[in-house]
């Protein structure tokens, strides 16, 4: 019988983003939660803005289910982030003029979903995270946590295989909700954050780290120490 396949849902390979990232391998499982630990808020961004296809390494390979990313079109990237990644900013990026069904809808509908069945989906979401009873509701009517957890519905609605996060201003609960029903539906999780959560933290006993490596050529920066981390918190090596 054929074996089944053991290649990562995400991967980089020597991944290196100047001036603040330097060969980095990672890979990403199914219903995996990595957080993006280390010193330097850009070298964290950097890398998940490399992974989610928002900027292109200036060296090494992304893969999303062995497809390499680097080397598609912008069109082409493009629909691979509105149907495959969704997205947990820090500001939240709810559009206040469309109410919480709406912008839970949004996404799909500019993926191509007509209204009707990105609508339903949109109210199928929200009663996932409590939030039925507020679906005409506009943003500038919701409580904080309720926006909180209207923008990780909103990431989560047309269940896509990676939710990334960029410094979520998320609480615990939230942090929580997002990373029970992300493992639950097989969708795995990358969070950019100044320190992992107690939420991920307790989840994730193992830890794998790579340290700041400093120049070791008048040429320039070299590759840290990399790990193949499916669950855990990445360290990312910095420039010195």
């Amino acid at each position: 019988m054929p074996t089944a396949s053991t290649a990562p849902l995400l991967e980089a390979r020597n991944l290196t983003a100047l001036p603040q990232l330097f060969g980095v391998d990672f890979t990403v499982e199914p219903g995996a939660v990595a957080a993006l630990d280390g010193p330097s808020p850009q070298a964290r961004t950097a890398l998940l803005q490399a992974l989610a296809g928002l900027r292109r390494p200036d060296e090494g390979a992304v893969l999303l289910d062995g497809v390499r990313l680097d080397r598609l079109t912008d069109h082409e990237l493009s629909e691979v982030r509105r149907r495959d990644f969704g997205f947990v900013f820090g500001d939240g990026m709810l559009v206040p003029e469309l109410n919480a069904q709406e912008n839970c809808a949004l996404p799909q509908m500019l993926a191509g979903t007509d209204r009707a069945a990105a609508m339903a989906l949109a109210l199928s979401v929200l009663r996932d995270f409590g939030l039925d009873g507020m679906r005409e509701r506009f943003p500038g009517q919701l409580s904080t946590a309720q926006v909180q957890r209207l923008t990780v519905a909103r990431a989560m609605a047309h269940r896509p295989k990676v939710i990334f996060a960029d410094d979520p201003a998320l609480t615990e609960s939230t942090v929580g909700e997002l990373v029970d029903t992300a493992r639950a539906a097989g969708i795995a999780v990358v969070l950019a954050m100044a320190e992992p959560s107690l939420t991920v933290q307790a989840q994730r006993p193992t830890w794998s780290t790579v340290r700041a490596q400093r120049p070791r050529t008048a040429r320039g920066p070299r590759a840290g120490r990399a790990v193949r981390l499916s669950e855990g918190v990445l360290d990312l090596p910095v420039a010195a």
